[in-house]
């Protein structure tokens, strides 16, 4: 694959789920990266505190808020090193990824953010989700069964192929249980808050078949309008898909879709 690099194209950095690594975003034939790269960005998929290479938070802390703290700073350096020639930064999250990408675009950075791009993220969550995920033992990371992870995190069988379900095995991880129970019990009273102090451009999408969400047309217009402080927002609730929806037949109609939103981000400062 012939890799150009555009000049003048945002910095992207995406941030995983959980129970994924970084991986989550390069499954063979679904890859963000190698899509990206074709179209002269660059993106970067750093490892969420815990996962994959990177070091737990000191104490093993590792709420929403913190993990936002330590990927400031990650990105901060990703900038030094990479922002050259470019206007900025646009920040992709997906699931609990875009929870914490909330978080971080709250903080307003001092690396200059432009957008946010997050899917896969609502807040409001099935009463039998919320009740499983309070009902389970404390303490030690949770594994879904891949019979679980199937229901919960794919929407039926015409919308993903099992070749992709079956590759992004490869980046699972165990999730860290205070992250499941941030995500269904903090995260639906903070995220309204959070979400007025974003000041930049806003993508925010939730497939018609995701597992851990409520989802209807009235939540995903609710959810879209907390960030009043956003220039705009360009809302979808997205058909034929279900929660890893970057893993899905219209996996690259979504990441097509992200990439004209952070290219228009940049062409658009001000």
């Amino acid at each position: 694959m012939a890799i150009t690099d555009v000049a003048g194209t945002p910095l992207v950095v995406a941030l995983h789920g959980g129970g994924y690594h970084r991986g989550y975003f390069d499954v063979p034939g679904h890859s963000l990266l190698e899509l990206g790269a074709a179209a002269g960005f660059r993106v970067f998929t750093p490892d969420r505190p815990g996962y994959g290479a990177s070091e737990p938070l000191p104490g093993g802390e590792a709420t929403f808020a913190r993990q936002a703290e330590a990927l400031d700073a990650t990105i901060g350096a990703l900038w030094t090193e990479h922002g050259e020639g470019r206007p900025g930064v646009v920040l992709f999250g997906h699931s609990i990824g875009g929870a914490v990408a909330v978080h971080v675009a709250a903080r307003r950075p001092r690396w200059p953010l432009l957008g946010l791009s997050i899917h896969g993220v609502g807040d409001r969550s099935p009463a039998h989700i919320t009740d499983a995920w309070h009902a389970l033992p404390a303490g030690a990371p949770v594994e879904l069964p891949p019979e679980r992870r199937r229901a919960l995190l794919y929407g039926p069988e015409g919308t993903v192929d099992a070749a992709a379900v079956e590759s992004a095995k490869a980046a699972v991880e165990p999730v860290p249980q205070a992250e499941m129970l941030e995500i269904v019990r903090e995260w639906p009273a903070e995220v309204a808050r959070l979400a007025a102090a974003v000041t930049v451009p806003v993508q925010y999408t939730l497939a018609e078949h995701d597992g851990l969400w409520v989802v209807d047309e009235s939540r995903v217009t609710a959810f879209a309008e907390y960030f009043r402080a956003a220039p705009w927002v360009d809302v979808r609730l997205q058909g034929g898909a279900g929660h890893n929806l970057d893993h899905h037949r219209l996996s690259r109609a979504l990441h097509l879709r992200q990439l004209a939103f952070a290219a228009e981000c940049g062409a658009r400062l001000g």
